[in-house]
């Protein structure tokens, strides 16, 4: 059994994986026993104009997600640049 050594930091972890294959562990890969609970999420309207709208759901179709997966996405991730500056 092929051992991957515990990575301290995730630049470790990044460098490790650009030379290895996970391919090279898969006999040895266990079950995950851990669940994970999504969120609950909050609904509320929005109203795009409709060539916007029909843009975001072009790039949602993509990248495999649906518009409105793909708009919570564009806004958590503008709101964690404004956060963070």
């Amino acid at each position: 059994m092929k051992r991957i050594s515990e990575l301290k930091t995730e630049h470790a972890e990044v460098a490790f994986w650009e030379e290895h294959s996970i391919g090279d562990y898969w006999n040895d890969l266990e079950e995950c026993r851990d669940t994970f609970k999504r969120p609950k999420l909050t609904p509320i309207t929005l109203k795009f104009d409709p060539l916007v709208l029909k843009k975001i759901k072009m790039l949602a179709r993509k990248r495999g997600l649906s518009h409105n997966a793909y708009i919570r996405y564009l806004l958590a991730k503008s709101v964690e640049k404004d956060i963070v500056g």
